[in-house]
């Protein structure tokens, strides 16, 4: 006759080797999350530099250009002459060139190639609408000043130093 008790002589269960099945699942999904994270990331960071090579960059040879001139009082004074527009933010080329004076300690020469959008550095936005090209550029030093511009169908219409 069979033994029809539950009793396991005191012995207990043997114990599962290896992971459970939830921790392979869990594991499972963080794998595939991660290497979702680093493929979008690799696809932004791909993207971007592509935009960056592409990028025109007239307004940055102009940008260049004009950070050199305000290094002088004569180049401030032919920048402002040069540029009619910025007499809607400094209306006296006196108001121009002291603003100009107070910008050149933390003034540096631009790089002449136009940064990497992954620098960090730059800032550059393009805007084209109804045949005006306007143009948003940036640039933040090595002394930590930011030189912001806007361009408008290649004309400069506004430049500060923060």
């Amino acid at each position: 006759m069979a033994d029809s008790s539950w009793d396991n002589g005191g012995q207990s269960a043997p114990r599962k080797q290896g992971m459970s099945t939830v921790a392979k699942v869990a594991l499972g999904c963080g794998v595939v999350a991660l290497l979702g994270l680093a493929t979008c990331i690799g696809g932004m960071a791909t993207c971007a530099g592509a935009i960056s090579k592409s990028m025109d960059g007239r307004e940055w040879g102009d940008l260049r250009a004009a950070v050199a001139q305000l290094q002088t009082e004569e180049g401030a004074k032919a920048l402002y002459g040069a540029n009619q527009d910025l007499w809607k933010d400094y209306p006296s080329e006196e108001k121009f060139l002291a603003t100009a004076r107070s910008w050149r300690p933390r003034l540096e020469p631009l790089p002449e190639k136009m940064p990497s959008l992954l620098t960090g550095k730059i800032n550059y936005n393009v805007n084209v609408s109804n045949g005006l090209r306007t143009v948003e550029l940036g640039y933040t030093n090595g002394k930590g000043a930011q030189v912001a511009s806007r361009w408008a169908n290649g004309r400069l219409q506004t430049l500060t130093v923060n």
